[in-house]
């Protein structure tokens, strides 16, 4: 979905792309796959160009993990998304990397560090590349994750 929509027309193109498709003698499947589709290969464009929390909820609920963790690491989907996300979903290791990737998220991204599953605390600290950094101590996220994997869970907040 190319700059050329005009911002008036963007609610409009939210709403349609997120009712499910009927037809005159009910749900047409074939028409709502369609719709489906098309609200897929869109959806990052138009999370890219709404600001308004009810859109972006409506059109994060059709984010799958793996795309929504995408977002999150590009800058798309922020903390300011995450309610809306966690209304769907469980908080995942993919998308409280994609959220910690940005120093002006990494605060809220540690926040959330009690709602992951052990194992998916273990998978951030896994997965995290430290050539990125220069620092010995490396970034705070690895730093508060470590703490996290060695604090006991009755003595975790």
């Amino acid at each position: 979905m190319g700059e050329d929509l005009p911002k008036e027309a963007l609610k409009t193109v939210i709403e349609a792309l997120c009712t499910p498709a009927t037809a005159p003698k009910g749900f047409d499947s074939q028409a709502d796959r369609w719709r489906e589709e098309a609200l897929k290969a869109a959806l990052p464009a138009l999370l890219a160009r709404t600001s308004a929390k009810r859109l972006r909820g409506r059109l994060l609920v059709h984010g799958d993990e793996k795309l929504l963790a995408a977002l999150a690491a590009e800058g798309t989907v922020t903390v300011e998304d995450v309610p809306a996300i966690l209304r769907h979903h469980r908080l995942w290791a993919g998308l409280f990397s994609g959220l910690a990737r940005h120093p002006g998220q990494v605060e809220a991204a540690v926040a959330l560090l009690p709602r992951l599953a052990d194992h998916e605390v273990e998978q951030v600290v896994r997965d995290w590349d430290p050539d990125q950094y220069t620092r010995p101590e490396g970034p705070p996220r690895l730093r508060r994750c470590r703490r996290h994997c060695s604090t006991p869970p009755s003595r975790r907040p």
